[in-house]
């Protein structure tokens, strides 16, 4: 699975990137900039992406994670 991150400084630009794109995503916010994570992400997607001025893309090829590992007491929200 290829994961995109594409930084920038102007929010909206970024939703209404995330927004075109029919992949799963994060949209962090950190001081001044905003990094929007794409999960799944085609080569259309990074296409898209590096079409937005002002921007900066990374693809990476997912290696190794893991979701959900818990914490070992029921919640709410966990399954």
């Amino acid at each position: 699975m290829r994961v995109l991150f594409v930084e920038g400084k102007e929010e909206g630009a970024l939703r209404a990137l995330a927004g075109e794109l029919s992949h799963p995503y994060w949209l962090l916010a950190g001081e001044g900039v905003f990094l929007l994570q794409v999960f799944g992400a085609s080569e259309e997607a990074a296409a898209k992406a590096q079409g937005v001025p002002g921007v900066r893309v990374w693809a990476f090829r997912l290696q190794d994670g893991v979701v959900y590992r818990g914490c070992g007491k029921k919640s709410a929200t966990s399954p």
